[in-house]
């Protein structure tokens, strides 16, 4: 932190985006304000809209310009009414200006399935230029897409039709041969749908060829604003919500900003299709603020920044949270308090004591600062994980008497090994607790015999939250399971008469229902797992392919958590031998053959397969290789894409080389140095001979 000079924050306006990463990106700049007030902080946005707000809670002098290379313009349709936004008006009622009708030559059939007119919108600019066209939901991305295709003429389906059908081809290999039916309908017309419900090969190719012109039109979902760079000449926001929330100032402005950009058109263009019922609260945006104190305590006291109570409160009071705190209706610093008592109830953090005075049934304990210390944190941790392992009961009475005993102001905090070991693994802290209990109870019923038990413990907690059990799949699924397999699911307390009362749509009440829905998911990797396609597995369990193959990501991204949790935990030494190579293997979730050509970036199983079948079956391979040659063996592919491919085939191979040449080094080295030692003492007798 004492080398640390300039700090610069891009993109600032992510301090209200949900989901966790506005509160970690205010725990940052709030514990870089606390502990390097030295430290210049420059924080940039082209979308915040509390500025002087947000200057007051990074102490900071307000710049504000409005120079855009490419002229925007921003228009608003209320029914067949066109108003354009007068961006330099002060009061609301200059706020829409030069009004006009709008006018498309729609047929009678045409104005009834197209009221707000769409499809006209989109057919004023393509295919010379490109339109994005921004929906509340996934649903909705897929009919408008269609739609917009009727409204369209049959002329767009003769233009570029080779580049089309190279496109089609990619997307069928890259769903081993089934396309959607809808791409399959619209992608003729140069139109697409993007959203996550794709899968992550799909909507590369789907970006590729919106670039590359092929596409000249995509209806997609609002986390591709702030996502994908992909320009256009027309943004069209089909309606103000995102799902059932309100869109918010900061993302409406990431949405235009892809119309217009510099060095691809001379000007943009905005459309925001409103109903009537919704002009008021479009023109007045609101700032939606996301609390996050517990991170911003916990990773002080990791850190060290801050380690006792007056220590937190002052930092608490240089966060945003606290600058609006009157505003809100919130008092910060009752809240610290109840934080770290939480936080001690989960045993993630503890009071660093010297002596600790525990009271046994045979008298006093020894009192060793370091060893009591060390005593009093290994018990929290076990006694978390008590039905598995039973504790000394003196052991369990210091653990009462530490988180009974109310919090001073002298009291130094420190983070536990459990805290510690959430930290290491990138673990949420709600979920550490639980997380090492059910490790400690497979612990002492692992079933080596399969791969599903272990697909059970790097199930992520919270996709199994949100997947909805389909009671006669689940009870297929079961079924078709092994012998190894049913054993499995009796070590969790899911036997043959609880599938039975599932398919018959009867409550369980034995087993835990986050328990069924995380073996039910599991079910879902195990398929993927034993070779199964995205495509397959989804409609076996009828889900949205997208979703499988998030869940296969969480998955893989959760058994590396779940990997580096273990390694602060010396009692679950099992599973760090366990889970050391299984993260990769389930992330490609393929032959072993392919591994190779997947840490490639845009290679993903698909292209991986037509790379290897084209005879490219190492990175070597690659790196000899040219882009054209790449281009000419896989379907839709860019020649820029082509050649970061084989730049990236090229240094890896570098890395691999000289990480090889650092362990050859270290080799040599021992060997000289053990050869010099044995050499001594013969030299020295010749010697004295």
């Amino acid at each position: 932190m004492q080398e640390l000079g300039l700090v610069v924050v891009d993109e600032v306006h992510m301090l209200a985006e949900p989901g966790g990463r506005g509160a970690m990106l205010e725990s940052i700049i709030t514990k870089l304000r606390y502990a390097a007030r030295k430290v210049q902080l420059v924080a940039m946005s082209a979308t915040v809209g509390n500025l002087n707000e947000l200057a007051s809670f990074l102490g900071a002098q307000l710049y504000t310009g409005n120079f855009r290379p490419v002229e925007l313009a921003e228009y608003v349709k209320i029914t067949n009414q066109i108003w354009e936004i007068n961006t330099a008006a002060r009061v609301e009622e200059d706020l829409l200006k030069n009004k006009r009708l709008s006018c498309f030559p729609y047929s009678q059939e045409q104005k009834k399935i197209d009221v707000d007119m769409v499809g006209g919108l989109v057919g004023e600019v393509v295919p010379e230029h490109s339109c994005l066209v921004f929906c509340p939901t996934k649903r909705n991305c897929e009919t408008l897409a269609e739609l917009i295709c009727r409204i369209l003429p049959k002329e767009l389906t003769k233009i570029r039709v080779t580049d089309k059908r190279a496109l089609y081809r990619a997307l069928s290999e890259e769903g081993s041969g089934v396309v959607c039916p809808v791409l399959r309908r619209i992608i003729p017309y140069g139109v697409a749908y993007h959203h996550s419900g794709l899968t992550e090969g799909e909507r590369r190719l789907i970006e590729e060829g919106y670039l590359a012109g092929t596409l000249c039109c995509l209806c997609c979902t609002s986390t591709l604003a702030a996502g994908v760079n992909l320009p256009a000449r027309r943004v069209i926001i089909r309606s103000p919500y995102t799902g059932s929330a309100f869109l918010t100032r900061a993302r409406y402005k990431q949405m235009v900003g892809r119309a217009g950009r510099a060095g691809l058109d001379t000007c943009g263009e905005s459309f925001l299709i409103l109903q009537p019922k919704d002009t008021k609260e479009s023109v007045h945006p609101h700032w939606q603020i996301k609390i996050g104190m517990e991170q911003l305590v916990f990773t002080s006291l990791g850190l060290g920044v801050a380690v006792t109570l007056p220590q937190l409160k002052a930092l608490t009071r240089r966060s945003l949270l606290a600058l609006q705190a009157n505003r809100l209706n919130i008092d910060v610093e009752p809240q610290v308090v109840k934080i770290v008592e939480d936080l001690r109830a989960q045993g993630l953090v503890r009071i660093k004591v010297d002596v600790v005075e525990q009271k046994s049934s045979g008298g006093t304990a020894p009192k060793s600062s370091g060893n009591k210390a060390s005593q009093s944190e290994q018990s929290q941790n076990s006694t978390i994980c008590s039905s598995s392992f039973s504790s000394p009961p003196s052991l369990e009475n210091d653990m009462a008497q530490i988180i009974n005993r109310p919090i001073s102001e002298n009291d130094i905090l420190t983070v536990s090994r459990l805290g510690r070991a959430a930290v290491k693994g990138n673990v949420e802290l709600k979920l550490a607790g639980q997380l090492y209990k059910d490790l400690c109870l497979a612990r002492e019923n692992l079933a080596v015999n399969s791969h599903l038990h272990l697909l059970f413990l790097v199930t992520p907690y919270d996709a199994a939250e949100n997947i909805k059990i389909v009671p006669d799949v689940y009870y297929s699924a079961y079924s078709k399971l092994a012998t190894d397999e049913v054993k499995v699911a009796k070590v969790l307390g899911i036997t043959e008469a609880v599938m039975v009362r599932i398919n018959m749509g009867q409550n369980v009440k034995k087993v835990k229902e986050s328990v069924l829905k995380r073996f039910y998911l599991a079910l879902l990797l195990f398929q993927l797992w034993s070779g199964m396609g995205i495509w397959e597995a989804s409609e076996m369990f009828r889900i949205h392919r997208g979703f499988t193959q998030q869940a296969l990501s969480s998955a893989s991204a959760f058994a590396s958590c779940v990997f580096h949790f273990c390694q602060e935990l010396e009692e679950l030494w099992a599973f760090r031998d366990l889970l050391a190579n299984f993260t990769r293997q389930l992330s490609g979730c393929c032959t072993a053959e392919l591994l190779p050509l997947l840490d490639l970036p845009s290679v993903k199983k698909g292209r991986a397969r037509l790379l290897y079948n084209a005879g490219y079956h190492t990175l070597k391979d690659i790196a000899n290789a040219s882009a054209i040659d790449l281009t000419r063996c896989v379907d839709h592919l860019p020649l820029r894409t082509a050649a970061q491919i084989v730049s990236s085939a090229k240094m890896l191979l570098l890395e691999q080389a000289e990480a090889l040449q650092g362990e050859a080094e270290e080799v040599l080295s021992g060997l000289r140095e053990h050869a010099s030692g044995t050499d001594m003492p013969a030299k020295t007798k010749a010697q004295s001979e």
